[in-house]
Formats: C-alpha cells, sequence, structure tokens
C-alpha cells in the first residue's frame, strides 16, 4: 500500500488565512499512491459536536473541494483518506503543516469574522514607545501623598530600602506628564507613531494597575490639563497616545470599594447599601471577595456587571472622557478576564470616534484561538480587537537568538498568516521587553555568560528582526540603549545622563526602515531556515526588502545581482561574506 499526501494552509488553500463570513474556499490536497476509495473534507464549528464528511473530488495533482462559509467563528477541519478500509488523516503540525497519519490528530483553523476589518490606519508602519510614567522622566515639582513614598534617587536601586513587594509598589520616583512632554522631540526621533502609556488614572501605587479613580488622572502625574497639553503636542509630531485599560480589576482602595475608608463615597466593601456592591463579587461580605490572581488589593469586577460595563463603555463614560481628550486608543489590560461583550462594547465606544483608532489586547498566547473560563474568545471573530500584544514573536525570536534554532520563529510566522486577520497582522505590537517581562539585553548577558560584546550583537539581530517582521515594532523605554533590569525589575529609571551608545544610534538608524511603505502591509516570505541562519523578504506592489541573519558559525555566501541595495551603508550589495552574529538589511531599488 503506497500513500503520499500533504497539505499547507498558506499554499493549499484559496482564500489563504482569515476570511469573511458568506466566503467560498477551496481546499487542496496533493496526493500521490494507490487510489483511495473515498477522500473526505472534515469541517466542524467550535459549536459542532460533529463533523461534516463532504466528498473531495479528484484532480490532476490530488483532491480538491470548495465549502460556503456562510457564518462567523472558529471552524476546524481535517481531511480523511479511506485506502483498502484503513482510515488516514493529514493532521496540522506544529509549523502549521501537515502530516499523514492512520490516527487522528490536531485540526487547522479556518477563522471567519463577522465582517471585514475596517481599521486599515490605526499603527500600521509605525513605530510604539512604551512608557512607564513613574520612571521615563520628571519635570517640575512632585508632591508627594500618603501613602506613597516619593523617592529622591532617581535612578536608585528598587530594592534599596525592602523586598516587600507591596512596600516596593508604594514607592515612587515622580516621573510625570510634564516629563513627556518635556521628551516628545526624542521619542519622534525615535520615528515614533504612538504613545503607550501605562496607567494614568489616580491609583495607590507606583503602577497603577490598582485603579482609585478612573474619572481622575493621578495628581503625582499631573492635572488633566498637563494631559491635554501631551495630546496637543503628540499630535503636532504626529504621535497618538494609547492609554492603559484596566477594567478587569480596581485597586481596594479606591473610591469604588473603599476597603481603607480613605474616601466619601460610600464604597462597596463598607456596606451591602452601596449602588457600587454589585460591581464586585462577595463570598462571605465582606472580607472574602473574588480577586485578580488571589491578590486582595485587587478586588475583580462581576464579570456580568451591566452598570460598570456602561461606566467605562457607555455614554460619558471613562473611555468617552479620554477620547474627548484626544487619545488614538486604548490597550485593554488582562482582557481575557473580560467577557466578548464587555469588550465588543469597548470597540464600539472607541471606534465610534474613528476607525483609526487602536483596541489593543493585553494577550500572552495565540490570541485567535485563546480560551478562557472554558469558552473560545472571539477577539477576531467579531472584530472585538484590531491589535493585539505579539508574545509569540517575542518567545520566538529570544529562542532563535538564544538557541540558533529557527523552527519557533518560523512557525509564529506561519500561525499569523493562517490565523490573525490582515489589518491585525499590520498593526500587531510586537517587543522584546515589556513591565510585565525581564529587560531583553539584561537576559541576553545573562545567557552569555556576561559577555556584553556578543550580547550587544545578537541584540542588535533581535532588534532588526522586531522591525522588520509583520506588525508594529514596540520600544519598551530604554530599550533604545540596552537598559538593563534593575534588581531584577525592568521598571527602573530612564538614564538620561548615558543613553547616548551604539545601540541607541543603531536604533535611530533601524528605524529609518520604517519610513519604508513595505512595512505597512507588506507580505512575508520565508527565504531561508538553515542552520542558525533565517532569512526572508517582505514585498508589497512598490518595494522589496530582503532580511538576512546569520547566528551560525557557518559564513553565508551572498550574491545580489541587479539593483540591491544595502540600508545600512547605501552601497550597492553585490557579493559578499555574512559571518557569526551578523545581519543585512536589503532593499531591492
Amino acid at each position: 500500500m503506497t500513500i503520499e499526501a500533504k497539505y499547507d494552509p498558506l499554499l493549499f488553500k484559496l482564500p489563504k488565512g482569515v476570511i469573511t463570513k458568506s466566503t467560498n474556499v477551496k481546499f487542496d490536497i496533493q496526493y500521490s499512491g494507490d487510489e483511495p476509495e473515498r477522500v473526505y473534507f472534515m469541517v466542524k464549528s467550535d459549536e459542532d459536536l460533529e463533523y461534516q464528511y463532504l466528498e473531495m473530488q479528484k484532480t490532476q495533482n490530488g483532491y480538491s473541494i470548495e465549502h460556503f462559509f456562510e457564518f462567523s467563528g472558529h471552524f476546524w477541519y481535517n481531511f480523511q483518506i479511506i485506502l483498502n478500509g484503513n482510515c488516514f488523516y493529514l493532521n496540522k503540525t506544529p509549523d502549521f503543516r501537515s502530516a499523514l497519519s492512520s490516527e487522528k490528530g490536531e485540526d487547522f483553523l479556518q477563522l471567519v469574522t463577522s465582517e471585514e476589518y475596517k481599521c486599515t490606519n490605526s499603527m500600521q508602519g509605525g513605530i510604539i514607545y512604551q512608557i512607564f510614567v513613574d520612571r521615563f522622566c520628571k519635570i517640575g515639582e512632585v508632591k508627594e501623598r500618603s501613602p506613597l513614598v516619593l523617592r529622591r534617587d532617581w535612578g536608585g536601586a528598587i530594592k534599596k530600602n525592602t523586598d516587600d513587594p507591596l512596600k516596593i509598589n508604594l514607592e515612587v520616583f515622580g516621573g510625570n506628564i510634564k516629563g513627556i512632554t518635556s521628551k516628545l522631540d526624542y521619542i519622534k526621533e525615535l520615528g515614533t507613531t504612538k504613545i503607550y502609556l501605562s496607567p494614568i488614572s489616580q491609583a495607590n501605587s507606583n503602577h497603577k494597575y490598582n485603579t482609585a479613580d478612573y474619572m481622575k488622572i493621578d495628581d503625582m502625574f499631573g492635572t488633566e490639563e498637563d494631559f491635554k497639553e501631551l495630546v496637543n503636542e503628540a499630535q503636532k509630531r504626529d504621535i497618538g497616545i494609547v492609554i492603559d485599560g484596566v477594567y478587569n480589576h480596581t485597586g481596594s482602595d479606591s473610591i469604588y470599594f473603599d476597603k481603607e475608608s480613605r474616601f466619601r463615597t460610600l464604597g462597596a466593601f463598607e456596606s451591602r447599601e452601596s449602588q457600587l456592591y454589585d460591581w464586585y463579587e462577595f463570598e462571605e461580605f465582606p472580607n472574602k471577595y473574588k480577586c485578580w490572581w488571589g491578590i486582595n488589593t485587587l478586588p475583580s469586577i462581576n464579570r456580568n456587571s451591566e452598570d460598570f460595563q456602561d461606566f467605562i463603555a457607555g455614554d460619558r463614560g471613562v473611555l468617552e472622557k479620554y477620547l474627548n481628550l484626544g487619545i488614538s486608543g486604548v490597550r485593554l489590560d488582562v482582557v481575557d478576564e473580560i467577557t466578548d461583550k464587555f469588550v465588543k462594547k469597548i470597540e464600539k465606544k472607541i471606534h465610534e470616534f474613528g476607525k483609526d483608532k487602536v483596541v489593543l489586547g493585553e494577550v500572552w498566547e495565540d490570541a485567535a484561538i485563546k480560551q478562557s473560563y472554558g469558552k473560545r474568545r472571539k477577539y477576531f471573530a467579531n472584530n472585538e480587537l484590531n491589535s493585539v500584544m505579539n508574545y509569540p514573536f517575542k518567545e520566538s525570536i529570544l529562542d532563535y537568538i538564544k538557541t540558533k534554532n529557527t523552527f519557533s520563529l518560523e512557525s509564529k510566522i506561519r500561525m499569523l498568516e493562517n490565523n490573525y486577520p490582515k489589518v491585525v497582522k499590520d498593526n500587531l505590537m510586537n517587543f522584546l521587553t515589556t513591565h510585565d517581562t525581564k529587560r531583553v539585553f539584561s537576559e541576553l548577558v545573562a545567557h552569555f555568560n556576561n559577555d556584553e560584546e556578543i550580547a550587544k550583537k545578537v541584540y542588535k539581530i533581535a532588534l532588526v528582526l522586531l522591525y522588520t517582521l509583520p506588525g508594529v515594532p514596540s520600544i519598551f523605554y530604554g530599550d533604545e540603549y540596552g537598559m538593563q533590569d534593575n534588581d531584577g525589575s525592568s521598571r527602573g529609571c530612564f538614564d538620561w545622563k548615558a543613553y547616548k551608545n551604539d545601540i541607541y544610534e543603531f536604533v535611530l538608524k533601524l528605524s529609518k526602515i520604517r519610513q519604508l511603505s513595505v512595512f505597512k502591509d507588506g507580505e512575508i516570505k520565508v527565504l531561508n531556515t538553515d542552520d542558525g541562519q533565517f532569512s526572508f523578504e517582505r514585498v508589497n506592489g512598490k518595494e522589496r526588502v530582503i532580511v538576512i541573519t546569520n547566528l551560525s558559525n557557518n559564513p553565508l555566501g551572498l550574491n545580489f545581482n541587479g539593483n540591491y541595495i544595502d540600508f545600512f551603508t547605501g552601497q550597492k550589495a553585490g557579493n559578499q561574506i555574512l559571518n557569526e552574529n551578523e545581519f543585512r538589511i536589503i532593499i531591492e531599488k
């Protein structure tokens, strides 16, 4: 019995990738060997218990079928081949190719959206600069307020006074909104088109993820007038401001919960008669309540509270307030903790103010197939998010840099090509560091046994990948000069006395490549994944850019016949050798 069969969703399906409902899709498999009795296309939705078995038609190279997807949602499909009474399947492999097996394995995903994405000018082609407000820049007098403790040693050790994380969170260095405004020219020089701010609403911590008052700018950051000035001055430089929306939980020390009896309002913790009581879920009133990850200073919002959802996304609500102040969008903290219904309300409100606004979700996994609370999330099927934080790319880039193995990086590229709508792919927030992770340069220095020269070489390769892969590169403040962790935390103070180094100069140069239109909407094609070498091209109708990296100790010979220009030197590419830990960005003219 001879049988050879394969399927590739990026090559043997038209149209490829995500589709909109009421679309006909053609599926082909390549087949050779003994002629089977039947070949079936198996398909079911998340809601279906059983597959539909649809017989495929024989073609010159294999078998084919066209299937009409009438409704939106997640559809799972496979192929069954019956030969001599035996069943074989073309299961999905981790790199989004197929493997023939006599046992049923993992299915392929066909994601179908409810409507075509219209958000085609949110962040594409730009650069994001992420700022942890308290640690970026301090301008003018900052007044201390209880229970926060103002540190006077900008850049000092985070654990200088204590190892207690709760006490550390009460220590602030005084970074403020005026400080950000004062550095807008610096931020613009990096090519920034969007600034993503950590939470700015009133809260008794340095991170502000324990909101005390959504409607008030934290007074240690500044006033509402200061924020208006920031937005207006940023707009003059063609920079939009994206704020962090923390809508899954509040602080226990807040006007809504008021566990510390610090506010004049009647908080939910203080009385069952509070108008805000139903915002939370008490198991035993008042001391036992649901919290985010069990942290009792972060009481969770009742996921089904319509009143809270209206407070955030309704008329004259929190989002409307900040949208009227001119923000360009919102990053939704722990979006998997809030319901699809609530996310859709948020999306609707934000896009009332323009289809160019971004609705960015914090998702650590493949957002297309994310499940939470036992349900498949419909971030893309319901057009709820037009961007997510691209943690899969971060992990894959670092895996390649550390191990020289290209498998994870190529697999994640193929995953995005198959699972993510085009608009989402172009708007993805790509990064190497965030406020929730270690500083990537610190991680690389440690990995390479404190050899900063090698760490610097591979860090530059990581930056090249960050700036050229599909999506939008995001720089966490300080990563542009190789800022390292402070006492194990990525949330140290920006060093305004010593940031100008060779990494900073490299990032300045690299940022210029984002001016090419190919990085706004260009397609990607992987060219080489051999032995620690990884190369790909980005192409649209106007431009072609080739990116080549070599982490192996085997020299890589390059031969460019034609009008090819090296991005960094401006010289014709020609023939050259790429040695270990080297890279090239080549532009076809």
